[in-house]
């Protein structure tokens, strides 16, 4: 006897016109364990499958009225009928009757008279099936909800954190616009004055990485859009340069801008592009070594590009990581021993962002001179291109934002 049987109580809806018949299977199902209905015709089958779904039901095809295959069919039609093994008993061995069998929806056939062991074979055979098929669905049902739940506290969770890194943006900007106004007009010598430099550093540093948090959670909204200017390369770059050699005192990186005639120019979003070549000077200084060179070159390509360069002689990025580093909160740290590229998650992610938002690339490679090279590059554009694009961008990222309203 079935343990599995014995804890499910499994009951077996017997539908025959043969009395006899029925009472030869009952007796065997009753035997094996099985709580057993019978009906005798196929109204009557559906009458009690409707009052008391069976987890099994066997059925006889040749009945007077309403034939088995057609029960069948208006069983798969409901709801519990749907997932509830049918066997066939026939008299009938063809090829055409099997075929039947299965098109009306039928698991498994018995042809009669009916032996009791395959009858018992086949009938537990189905009913493990089903157990199987329900506890799957269980598990599929628990893993949906859980899958739900941990989706919600996921949103949940990006928007306290947007909400907070938008509350800290205000705040840091005073300290930062204080602390620069102190530095400007305060008699302050020696120490003092190095770490009121040290406070706007940092202050900086913190702003930067707050406005990253900002523009990465827009790019999950759709709405990290480039609002396209016409850009002075040269302006921009020595303004970035400017800030850089301010912060880079100490290690003595020597800044190099270079760019190229026809490449003075370019239809882009300054604030973003700004951002994007400040976080790389960044990225740079921290790993090159004191004293050594940084380049920023700039060139037009043939294919209506602009290449930015930004090199540096630090430590190199191994091939694999160097997609990784450009992803959400990834962080290289192959020998704690070793002062190796690390990322604070955001500062490369920020730019990739960036940059496609522009619809351009960005990627690293090794620099021939020893180090890494950043490497992207934007689409030059006419100021018409660039309006046309820029409204298409707003368009799709409105679109984007009323389907995530509408839970599309």
């Amino acid at each position: 006897m079935s343990s599995e049987s014995d804890a499910r109580g499994d009951k077996v809806l017997v539908v025959d016109d043969n009395l006899q018949n029925r009472l030869v299977a009952e007796g065997h199902l009753v035997a094996e364990g099985h709580t057993v209905a019978l009906a005798e015709s196929g109204s009557e089958a559906l009458d009690r499958f409707a009052a008391d779904p069976p987890d099994l039901v066997l059925l006889d095809i040749l009945m007077p009225g309403m034939d088995g295959f057609e029960v069948c069919r208006r069983l798969r039609a409901t709801e519990r009928g749907r997932e509830t093994p049918i066997l066939f008993l026939t008299a009938l061995g063809d090829l055409d009757t099997h075929q039947r069998a299965l098109e009306s929806g039928g698991d498994d056939f018995l042809t009669k008279p009916i032996q009791r062991v395959e009858l018992l074979l086949r009938v537990r055979s189905l009913l493990r099936i089903k157990r199987l098929q329900n506890g799957l669905e269980r598990s599929n049902a628990l893993i949906s909800s859980q899958r739900d739940a941990l989706l919600r506290a996921q949103e949940e969770k990006r928007r306290l954190t947007a909400m907070i890194v938008h509350d800290l943006k205000s705040p840091l900007t005073g300290v930062l616009a204080n602390a620069q106004y102190l530095l400007d007009s305060a008699g302050l010598e020696g120490d003092l004055r190095d770490s009121l430099k040290d406070v706007v550093t940092s202050s900086d540093t913190m702003h930067r990485m707050v406005m990253d948090l900002l523009d990465v959670a827009r790019s999950e909204d759709g709405a990290l859009i480039a609002h396209r200017t016409t850009v002075n390369l040269a302006v921009l770059l020595e303004e970035c340069g400017t800030s850089f050699r301010g912060q880079s005192r100490q290690s003595g990186h020597e800044l190099v801008i270079d760019i190229a005639d026809n490449a003075k120019s370019l239809e882009a979003d300054k604030d973003l592009l700004r951002r994007v070549i400040e976080n790389l000077l960044d990225n740079d200084a921290k790993y090159a070594p004191a004293g050594t060179q940084i380049r920023i070159e700039v060139r037009r390509k043939d294919e209506g590009q602009l290449l930015f360069r930004v090199r540096d002689r630090g430590p190199g990025i191994p091939e694999e990581y160097r997609t990784k580093i450009f992803q959400q909160y990834t962080q290289i740290d192959l020998e704690q021993s070793v002062h190796l590229r690390t990322s604070r998650g955001l500062g490369l992610a920020f730019c990739r962002l960036a940059v496609e938002a522009h619809g351009g690339e960005i990627w690293v490679q090794d620099n021939i001179e020893g180090g890494s090279e950043f490497c992207f590059w934007l689409p030059v554009l006419s100021r018409n291109e660039g309006a046309s694009n820029q409204k298409r961008a707003a368009a799709i990222g409105l679109m984007i934002g009323t389907q995530s309203a509408n839970g599309g």
